[in-house]
């Protein structure tokens, strides 16, 4: 069984399956006739996305009784920091606990990590499942973890993974044994980061639940019914983008200065490519201008484009002082902010449609933020 998306707006992909699915071989984001190929009985189920968030929103009620350090990671899970709450009770003993009530309670199942930090917590909640508690202490996690694929640590994504793999980096305990001199060179300021996960030397705090979550980036993505053959469609669908990001930037009085694209074609493969700014920005001529640059200097047109995302990151405050363009014209820029807070105003009075470009009403538009 597998919950796909909605074929009909071109998102037939594979939300999630259950165990017997992912024996057969059926894996997460690939296409539906992929999956079918693979495990031609597939039951494929809709997804209900209210109930989703209602179960997980009750779910994390549940885990705010045992302490209030409880922090989503996505919408079906959370990171627990029990430390000052148990006592002297067993941590696994409270785990277990914990997801005999969510069974009782919600008929459902969760499997659950239990160790000394947030990496090696996460990565025990998927060693065993649907249903169970793995420990992973400081004392086991050499024989646990080290074994397994460089691919079952958080952060480590495919491309990620085929780079480690090209050096003969193929499971965690390879990670952990490797140079972080050579990981930077290699991977950037990422690789030392995944020697320290791989090592168990992670020390980030689980966040409260009432703590004001730090926004990184803003961004959307659209996929459209047909795909994207033009210049001009790919210029008037990051304009509709764009207005969308900037929108977001100015109500959470935020600017960045790094604008990235992603593009996927129409055979799935995805391209990704960024810029800096000479100055930050939360304006929408700025971010399509970026946009439609950055595609152009990408993109060579081999095949059609089915779908295109546009993100602003290394944000910071609208009110924090930044260095002057000798070369940007103020009085404009002044302008252009007017007009964008105008269009703003006009949107939260009458709704996001109320005025839209010419673009985005030819198309019918789908997007993901």
């Amino acid at each position: 069984m597998a919950v796909v998306g909605d074929q009909e707006k071109r998102h037939g992909i594979v939300l999630a399956k259950n165990q017997l699915a992912s024996r057969a071989g059926v894996k997460t984001a690939e296409v539906i006739w992929q999956a079918q190929s693979k495990c031609p009985d597939l039951v494929l189920a809709t997804p209900h996305y209210d109930k989703y968030t209602f179960y997980s929103r009750k779910l994390r009620e549940l885990y705010e009784e045992y302490t209030d350090k409880v922090e989503p990671f996505g919408l079906d899970e959370c990171w627990l920091d029990l430390t000052d709450t148990i006592g002297d009770r067993d941590p696994k003993e409270v785990a277990d606990e914990i997801r005999d009530r969510v069974k009782k309670e919600f008929k459902l199942t969760c499997s659950v990590g239990v160790s000394f930090n947030k990496i090696f917590a996460k990565l025990g909640s998927d060693y065993k499942k649907p249903d169970a508690t793995t420990v992973i202490s400081e004392s086991n996690f050499k024989e646990i973890v080290w074994p397994l694929p460089c691919s079952d640590l958080l952060f480590v994504g495919k491309s990620t993974k085929e780079r480690l793999n090209k050096v003969n980096i193929k499971t965690i305990g390879d990670l952990a044994a490797c140079d972080r001199e050579f990981l930077f060179e290699y991977l950037g300021k990422g690789g030392p980061q995944l020697w320290i996960y791989a090592n168990g030397l992670d020390d980030s705090e689980v966040k409260s639940s009432d703590s004001k979550r730090t926004i990184k980036s803003v961004g959307n993505s659209t996929t459209t019914e047909t795909d994207l053959t033009s210049a001009s469609d790919i210029s008037s669908t990051y304009l509709m983008l764009a207005s969308k990001v900037a929108g977001r930037l100015r109500k959470a009085g935020l600017k960045g200065d790094v604008i990235q694209i992603s593009v996927r074609d129409k055979d799935l493969n995805i391209y990704e490519k960024q810029k800096i700014l000479i100055s930050p920005t939360d304006n929408s001529q700025v971010i399509h201008r970026s946009a439609v640059e950055l595609f152009d200097a990408l993109y060579d047109w081999h095949v059609p484009v089915r779908s295109i995302g546009v993100r602003v990151t290394n944000l910071r405050s609208v009110d924090a002082p930044e260095q002057m363009n000798l070369f940007e014209n103020i009085k404009t820029e002044e302008k252009n902010r007017k007009l964008e807070n105008t269009i703003d105003a006009i949107k939260d009075r009458y709704g996001r449609d109320s005025l839209r470009f010419l673009g985005e009403i030819e198309r019918n538009f789908d997007t993901k933020e």
